[in-house]
């Protein structure tokens, strides 16, 4: 069958499950599954509009809550989403005159391109794919999975290795009571930028070149609008995106809420939710045939105490690709992610006669194989130190298993 020109259908679903074995709130498992549907087109052979791409993204959750078996504050699975079908992603994009330039508006996640380490998005805890602090901030947090709502976005590359991201979104996304995508000029919007350094895992050095020049190209470039779709690249579970390795990246962002949010103390006046974070990623080895790399991660951000709960969150984490000889896309890790309770929270909950404690921090394992190019399982191990920060919870270790199925049309990569 011929290809159509300029489309790329893909359908994927993930199922968890979940067994606590000791502490948290209850050992109850958990099973919770995810169905993306998920179309991209370009507009240049289907309508001849140059640079111009539209996405559209559907999704269906289903599952019981494992959090609510274990009583954290992080969430052990980046899956875990309300019983619904939902749009989940509706953006059309256009860059202008050059790769170096793009402006994307529509239904977005905004964190399929800002606060993003390539590395962490192997690991299952939510932490580890969107930082607490940001991903908490506001009302209900920002236009991601699973509450999207309407954004625009502005990438800029000065460079090959080098971007910048300037973000507008809806301030409380997802809001049922006045329509998923409606906008209301009380609830302010989200802005956030990210300044940042990436250079592809893939084309760090062009090993087919005879003369031995480093070839370099950057992310978002030979066409893509949106979220990279080029070069060493694998699919974000649950998330609907495509994320390319890095031998290095660097990026330094933050965001504000324009609409004041309530503070903890009561005779506080109204105060404005913002923060700020910064990541990194390197890798440090790698097998001389290729197969094989060893990387590092971490990220520390923080957010205004006087209306969010958690303040600060630092993580980090190490992964080797191709661990075992002859698989070179399975994937090992081992990660750690902790969160803070701003003083102003804690001071509230002891006024009102509730003990807190400071942190919490969940340690993770996971091993990730890949099986036949569109299977992958993946067996987890997480434990959570204070629970949800509770004192009457016990220390919990819970094992995990995902399963992952992808299909795509045409195959191969997508455009």
């Amino acid at each position: 069958m011929n290809r159509p020109p300029g489309v790329q259908f893909e359908m994927g679903y993930a199922l968890d499950l979940f067994k606590p074995i000791r502490g948290g709130v209850c050992q109850d498992q958990g099973v919770l599954g995810n169905l993306d549907l998920l179309l991209h087109l370009s507009l240049n052979p289907l309508l001849g509009l140059r640079r111009t791409s539209i996405r559209v993204h559907v999704q269906s959750s289903h599952g019981e809550s494992i959090s609510a078996a274990v009583g954290d504050l992080q969430g052990m699975s980046n899956l875990e989403a309300p019983r619904e079908w939902r749009l989940y992603e509706a953006w059309i994009g256009h860059q202008f005159g050059s790769p170096r330039l793009s402006l994307l508006a529509g239904v977005y996640d905004v964190n399929s391109e800002f606060d993003v380490i390539p590395g962490a998005g192997h690991f299952l805890n939510s932490s580890f794919g969107f930082g607490p602090d940001f991903s908490r901030g506001g009302v209900v947090g920002p236009s991601t999975y699973p509450a999207t709502g309407l954004a625009a976005r502005l990438r800029f590359e000065p460079s090959v290795t080098s971007y910048g991201l300037l973000g507008v979104s809806d301030g409380v996304p997802g809001d049922q009571g006045r329509g998923r995508f409606s906008l209301d000029a009380r609830e302010g919007a989200l802005l956030s930028f990210e300044l940042g350094y990436a250079r592809p895992l893939s084309d760090a050095v062009s090993i087919s070149d005879p003369t031995g020049q480093v070839s370099l190209r950057g992310p978002g470039q030979a066409g893509t609008i949106g979220p990279v779709l080029a070069g060493t690249q694998r699919r974000q579970i649950g998330r609907g995106r495509r994320i390319e390795e890095v031998s290095a990246k660097v990026a330094f962002g933050g965001w504000v809420y324009t609409a004041r949010k309530e503070g903890w103390v009561p005779e506080a006046s109204l105060g404005r939710s913002w923060g700020l974070y910064l990541l990194a990623e390197r890798l440090f080895l790698q097998r001389s045939d290729g197969t094989g790399a060893l990387s590092g991660f971490a990220r520390v951000g923080t957010a205004s105490d006087d209306v969010n709960q958690v303040d600060l969150s630092l993580g980090g984490g190490i992964v080797y690709r191709g661990p075992v000889s002859g698989r070179p896309d399975d994937v090992a890790g081992i990660g750690m992610y902790r969160v803070r309770n701003g003083s102003p929270f804690l001071e509230d909950r002891e006024s009102g006669g509730i003990a807190m404690e400071e942190a919490e921090t969940v340690v993770e394992v996971t091993y990730s194989a890949e099986f036949g190019g569109f299977l992958v399982v993946q067996p987890d191990v997480q434990w959570v130190r204070n629970p949800g920060m509770n004192p009457d919870l016990d220390d919990a270790l819970v094992f995990g298993l995902r399963a992952h199925v992808l299909v795509k049309y045409p195959g191969g990569r997508a455009p």
